[in-house]
């Protein structure tokens, strides 16, 4: 079932990506404009149970009409207060054209993209070119294909009617005093108290995300120097994977480590458990594989892996970084919000 991490990496990659890319291109062309937030609204989803404040601006236009731009962007909490000066960008040919300047699109694409990341480095891990391996991917591979297929639309869409389909559901919408009925409001009371409740926890969240961050960094930090050491005094041999040792996780399930046999320098044979294990099983019985061993003590051993000696490096830095992007975003947004703007 390692396919999974490979397509749900993919897909994460993707939409980050895609994330970043469209708010470029919506900034694109695009004049600076001082606004300020007068309410929240629903957004444009329809699911009454899925509270989502988006923040709605008042604006004068370069066309010196006043205008509302609601942000595409929503959130369980609302992001900003009442009275908060934001900035918009604006298209002076077509008002519009104009979104909410926030850098939550960037944080939330990267961190995607990080995530995307650190599925396709598991894959990679753990995945071995076998029987198995490629019947399952095949399987898995097929189901996705039928559901896509069967999620299709009978009549596909023109490139024109997507292309109002997009803009219907992913750019932002602007009104004018005629329109601003067509915003769905939140009532501002109920905006305050989870604004409130947000910045109680974000006393405690902050230094969290911080401490979560720049731990998990050090740790990648540790064994990445750890990793590097050994790989400089290490030497290589062929090894047999002689069985598979069963290893029980934290979460009941069984997973199963490589014990691996091979002959140092001298001649001299030693075996060790691989220190990665996985459902299904990454190595099988009387699989060849390369093991790099310390010269000096050659208990201390391991499977060549190539570049990805350095998993648990990745493993431990990827969500580092993720924590530590999430914290400098709410302390710059908390900074901004202390310093008025002129």
């Amino acid at each position: 079932m390692e396919i999974v991490f490979l397509l749900a990496g993919l897909a994460l990659i993707s939409i980050g990506i895609a994330i970043i890319v469209v708010e470029v291109r919506a900034r694109q062309g695009t004049t600076p404009i001082l606004a300020r937030v007068v309410g929240f609204s629903a957004g444009k989803g329809t699911n009454p149970n899925m509270s989502s404040f988006h923040p709605v601006a008042e604006y004068v236009g370069l066309n010196g009409h006043k205008y509302y731009v609601e942000g595409s962007v929503g959130s369980s909490s609302p992001l900003h207060a009442i009275g908060d000066t934001v900035t918009v960008l604006s298209d002076p040919h077509e008002p519009e054209r104009t979104v909410l300047k926030s850098s939550l699109s960037f944080l939330l694409g990267a961190v995607l993209a990080l995530m995307g990341l650190f599925c396709v480095a598991v894959f990679r891990a753990t995945f071995q070119a076998g029987i198995y391996s490629v019947v399952m991917a095949a399987i898995v591979i097929g189901g996705l294909a039928l559901k896509i297929r069967n999620a299709w639309r009978k009549p596909p869409l023109s490139w024109k009617d997507w292309q109002l389909y997009r803009k219907a559901m992913f750019s932002t919408r602007v009104f004018t005093d005629d329109s601003k009925d067509q915003i769905r409001w939140i009532d501002p009371l109920r905006a305050a108290a989870a604004l409130e409740t947000h910045r109680q926890a974000n006393r405690f969240a902050v230094p969290v995300l911080f401490v979560l961050g720049i731990g998990l960094l050090l740790a990648s930090y540790h064994f990445h120097e750890k990793t590097a050491a050994f790989l400089q005094i290490s030497q290589s041999s062929p090894g047999l994977v002689v069985k598979l040792q069963e290893k029980d996780s934290s979460d009941g399930d069984t997973t199963y480590a490589a014990v691996v046999e091979y002959r140092d320098q001298r001649g001299e044979n030693f075996d060790f458990v691989d220190s990665f294990s996985s459902k299904p099983p990454t190595y099988f019985a009387g699989q060849r594989v390369i093991v790099l061993y310390n010269p000096n003590d050659p208990d201390e051993a391991q499977i060549d892996r190539g570049l990805w000696n350095y998993w648990l490096t990745a493993l431990l830095g990827i969500p580092g970084v993720s924590f530590v992007l999430c914290g400098l975003y709410s302390v710059r947004r908390r900074f901004r919000r202390l310093i008025p703007k002129t």
